[in-house]
Order: C-alpha cells, then sequence, then structure tokens
C-alpha cells in the first residue's frame, strides 16, 4: 500500500474516531438526562417527598456532644460508675403518662380469693384511656311573655329581646357552627362525612346545603378578623409569599372545574399567616395582594410571576434557599458524587440557622453570626458553581438548578444583608401543607365562593395555631361576641391578643 492511500485511511480513520466520540459523548449526556428522569419518576411513584440529607461522614459517628480533638484520657483515669441498686424499679415500656387533667372512672376488682388474715399494702392501679363519642345538646332559652295593658284595656305582649346570635333565627348554636368548621378546616373532615357522623351520633338528619349554611355564616363573621390580620401582615414590613392550587367547580358544573390558587402570605415575627384565593396566578394579583403603598421584605420561590419585585425600590426581593437547594437534592441518588458538595454546604447554612433559632438569637445577633460563619459557605458555594457550570453539557440535569441558582444569586443571597430574613421559605410551607392534606379528603371546593369562604376560615384557624390556640376553644368564644360587635371593635378578638374565658 502506497504511503499516500495509508495517510488517507488513517484521516478517514481519524474523522470516524472523532465522530464516534462524538457520539459517544451525545449518548453519555442522553444516558444521563434518561436515567435523571427515570430517577425522578421512581421518586414520586415510590420514594418519599422530604428533602432531609445526611452527610455521608455524619453515618459513623455517635452524636455525643463532645468534640473527639479536645478529649484526652489520661492512662491512669478510671472511667466513674454508678451501680443500680438491686431494689430500683424497672423502667417501663416507654409510654408517655397518661394527663393528669382527664377525668378519672375507677373500677374496683374484688379479690376471688379470701383475704383473711392478709395485710392490704398497696393498691396496684392499671390505667386505660377510653373514648366516649361527642355529645349533641340542645339549649334553651326561656323568655317570659308578659301582656301590657294600657288605660284603653288594649293587650300587647312583650318579651325580653335575644341577644345578638351567630345564626338569626336558626337552630345551631355559635359551639355547633364552631365544630362545623373546625371539623372541615382542622380536622380535613368533608361536609358530607361530618353530615354522617352527626346522624350516626345523635341521630339527627342535618341536611347537606344546611351544614355548609352554617359554615358561610359561621365565615361571615370571621372575615373582619381575616382582613384586620392581613393588614397586620402587610405593616410589618416583612412578608413571606407562596401558592398552591386549589380545584373549584364551575358553576353551572356539568362535571367540569378549574384549576384556581390558593395564594399565601405570612409574618414570621408577627406569627400571621394569611389566605387568598384567586382564580389564577400572575403579576396583577401578587400586586394586589400587597397594595399599593407596600415598603418592606418580601420572600418568594423563583416563580416569574414574583420578578417585577425587584423593579420595584421600596421592596427588597429575598429568595429561598430551600427551593434552590431542591434542584440539587433531586439529583443526589443519580448524580450524587457531583452534587454532594453544594448538598454539604447548605446543610451547613441551615445547621447554622437553627444554632441561631436555638440560641434564641435577635436579628443584630443573627446577622452577625450569618457574617462570621455563613458569608464563608457562600462564596465557597458560589465558587463551586462557578466551576461546575463550565463542565456540564447544556442538557445536563444539574446545569438546570445551578442556572436556576446563579439567576436568582441577589435575592438568595439578601439574608446576609438583613437578620430578619430567613434562609428559606419553610415557614410559609409548613402553612400551606394542612391545606394540602385536606385537599386530599374533600377534593375541590363547590364554588369560588366557597374558596374564598375556605381561605377566611384558614387564616383565622392557622394563625391561632401559630399561638398555641385550641381552634375551636377561639370559635365558640368570637362566634358568641361577633354578632353583637362592630367591624373595628374586634382587636381584643384577634388570635395574638384573645384571652380565653374561664370555664365553668
Amino acid at each position: 500500500m502506497s504511503p499516500e492511500r495509508m495517510l488517507e485511511q488513517i484521516d478517514s480513520l481519524s474523522q470516524k474516531n472523532s465522530s464516534l466520540q462524538s457520539e459517544v459523548a451525545m449518548l453519555k449526556a442522553e444516558n444521563v438526562l434518561l436515567n435523571a428522569r427515570l430517577d425522578w419518576l421512581n421518586r414520586q411513584i415510590y420514594g418519599q417527598k422530604r428533602e432531609r440529607y445526611i452527610p455521608e461522614e455524619s453515618q459513623t459517628i455517635l452524636e455525643l456532644g463532645v468534640d473527639s480533638r479536645e478529649v484526652v484520657v489520661s492512662e491512669t483515669q478510671v472511667p466513674a460508675h454508678t451501680r443500680k441498686s438491686c431494689t430500683q424499679k424497672p423502667l417501663g415500656h416507654g409510654r408517655d403518662e397518661l394527663p393528669a387533667h382527664l377525668p378519672r372512672v375507677q373500677k374496683h376488682i374484688v379479690p376471688d380469693y379470701d383475704t383473711t388474715g392478709m395485710e392490704h399494702i398497696r393498691d396496684a392501679v392499671t390505667e386505660e384511656l377510653h373514648y366516649k363519642e361527642p355529645e349533641f345538646y340542645v339549649v334553651q332559652t326561656i323568655r317570659p311573655v308578659h301582656v301590657k295593658i294600657d288605660e284603653n284595656g288594649l293587650r300587647t305582649p312583650v318579651c325580653p329581646e335575644l341577644a345578638p346570635r351567630c345564626i338569626d333565627k336558626g337552630n345551631a348554636g355559635a359551639s355547633m357552627v364552631a365544630q362545623t368548621i373546625t371539623a372541615k378546616v382542622i380536622d380535613h373532615t368533608a361536609l358530607f362525612h361530618f353530615q354522617k357522623q352527626i346522624k350516626r351520633i345523635c341521630g339527627y338528619d342535618v341536611a347537606y346545603a344546611t351544614l355548609n349554611d352554617w359554615f358561610a355564616r359561621g365565615v361571615f363573621w370571621l372575615e373582619p378578623i381575616a382582613l384586620r390580620l392581613h393588614q397586620m401582615l402587610l405593616e410589618s414590613g416583612y412578608v413571606q409569599m407562596d401558592e398552591t392550587t386549589l380545584r373549584v367547580i364551575i358553576t353551572p358544573s356539568q362535571g367540569k372545574s378549574h384549576q384556581g390558587y390558593m395564594h399565601v402570605c405570612n409574618s414570621p415575627e408577627l406569627k400571621i399567616v394569611s389566605f387568598q384565593y384567586f382564580n389564577t396566578r400572575n403579576q396583577k394579583i401578587v400586586h394586589s395582594i400587597l397594595g399599593e403603598h407596600y415598603q418592606g421584605i418580601v420572600q418568594t420561590d423563583g416563580l416569574d410571576i414574583y420578578n417585577f419585585l425587584d423593579t420595584i425600590a421600596d421592596i427588597v426581593h429575598a429568595g429561598c434557599h430551600a427551593h434552590a437547594r431542591r434542584g440539587f437534592e433531586e439529583q443526589k441518588s443519580s448524580d450524587g458524587k457531583r452534587v454532594t458538595p453544594a448538598l454539604d454546604m447548605w446543610q451547613s447554612l441551615f445547621e447554622i440557622e437553627r444554632d441561631a433559632r436555638d440560641k434564641g438569637l435577635s436579628t443584630d445577633e443573627r446577622l452577625k453570626l450569618r457574617r462570621e460563619r455563613s458569608q464563608p459557605i457562600i462564596d465557597e458555594l458560589k465558587g463551586w458553581i462557578d466551576t461546575t457550570i463550565v463542565e456540564l453539557t447544556p442538557k445536563d440535569p444539574l446545569k438546570k438548578a445551578l442556572l436556576y441558582t446563579l439567576s436568582r444569586w441577589k435575592q438568595l443571597t439578601r439574608f446576609l444583608c438583613d437578620g430578619r430574613i430567613e434562609l428559606s421559605n419553610n415557614l410559609i410551607e409548613n402553612r400551606i401543607r394542612p391545606l394540602a392534606q385536606g385537599r386530599k379528603n374533600w377534593l375541590f371546593s363547590k364554588s369560588e365562593a366557597g374558596a374564598r369562604r375556605l381561605a377566611i376560615a384558614q387564616t383565622v384557624l392557622r394563625t391561632c395555631e401559630l399561638h398555641g390556640i385550641n381552634p375551636f376553644d377561639y370559635l365558640c368564644d368570637v362566634l358568641e361576641k361577633m354578632p353583637g360587635r362592630k367591624a373595628n371593635d374586634i382587636d381584643d378578638l384577634l388570635p395574638m391578643n384573645w384571652v380565653a374565658p374561664a370555664k365553668e
């Protein structure tokens, strides 16, 4: 074979090799993408939804609260041991004791053997928790009716007026309306199932439409409280925002429904959460929720409808590190080696926040701690992202997470400038979770008016939960008092100001 022919073959093989290498690289990138999609699908079907991350090095470390580098054990040191007494009472099974405030019903067992001549030394007491179905009762308000006779002999009946009631001319008292709202919002019980519970317990068959009306009338009295809470939330100057879906029946339905949205605001400082229903989500709705004159911090996820907040001078737009981290966490099982450094750094950031919360640091103290400990981690994370992103192909799933984080880097670093700003939006996510749980039971709202009523009830009762208030006790008292109040005379009925009445 001539040298020219050999050179031609070498060039041909070299071009073919380059083509095959390009094809292999493309197939590898496609394989990475398909594996990531398969991993995501398996996780949605079989995996856990939580995003907990446990660093690998912590798997073999016992958390004893002691730094191993500082422990020096002398050879002559003798460990101290405490011998247990032979008469020490053995430990139980680890069950919590039953609450002392619960009423006790005593049941005595008479020995079936002869106790003559025996000494009674003590009683062996075994406690069991029992259940009695709720009690429905009727309150009769008796008003004497008299006849007034004037000088002309005209007889006029007179009777004392009833106090303003939650449902005027209705047969449901405030406690019944309170339980209807609590069952739907707190216990996630569809009114259809609550209807069957009432019939099973007391034999009273309440029409579904009547139950729905009880719920609507109760929420009517809660609306001024919900509006006042939202106003206070905006006045605080720091708002977290998020939204979740809600299926709503179209009237007339004909079996059709549309996807609406519950827009949620949360004040971490005042412990207020506010729900508002809209049939869509866009910038105009976000602007209407905040109002024309809002000034302060707004913390959101990376949804595009919030991008306009960066253009408003009076608003500081903060980002959420939990959402930024989520894109990396989703690649943990398919590309764990590459994403582990980022997850470890985020783990350290959240541990710093947890440490600040456990110590009860003020906003200034927390800001100082962040600048000392969190700032170096943020700088390291930024450097890692800049280095890693240039090594990835355009279709690599990890690149999407990196671009998401880089595009929102300014918002994600706001927490280093203000100690009020939380590292993530997890607080508002936790407030949304109960609504998502209830949605699995009652599936949808039967009208947009019903969805708005649900938002009002969620606002008031979820705020009660944040302040450690029993929602049922709160509603019983508020629904008794609101019919006799004006809308501007409700400050003492707000959850943070409410004082439970003394029980009779």
